[in-house]
């Protein structure tokens, strides 16, 4: 399995948007993910008008089943539709005095 960094650019979406997944997220009793579903690392931002978050997990496939199973309809349920997030290989990760280096082929 090799990890990937997973980025919503959301331009339609605010705080309270992001706000709202999280709190359906947490009331279903699914965030954060348990250690070995395979979340590294989650971010939110705004970034000008854009709402953005970056996840790294330790495989795509992981995230797509937490995508699948848990995340997208919860944007169905509140009258979201996202773009698809871009999805990149991580060539290194570091998280407060530990790196994780992968080397890409």
């Amino acid at each position: 399995m090799k990890p990937i960094a997973a980025l919503f650019d959301l331009p339609d979406f605010t705080q309270k948007n992001y706000d709202d997944i999280l709190a359906e997220l947490k009331s279903n009793g699914v965030w954060p993910p348990k250690q070995d579903e395979g979340l590294l690392s989650h971010v939110s931002f705004q970034k000008g008008d854009n709402w953005c978050v970056v996840d790294v997990w330790e495989s795509e496939e992981q995230f797509m089943a937490f995508g699948q199973k848990r995340l997208f309809p919860i944007f169905g349920k509140l009258g979201l539709n996202p773009a698809p997030p871009q999805v990149f290989p991580v060539h290194i990760f570091a998280r407060g005095g530990m790196t994780k280096e992968i080397i890409s082929a």
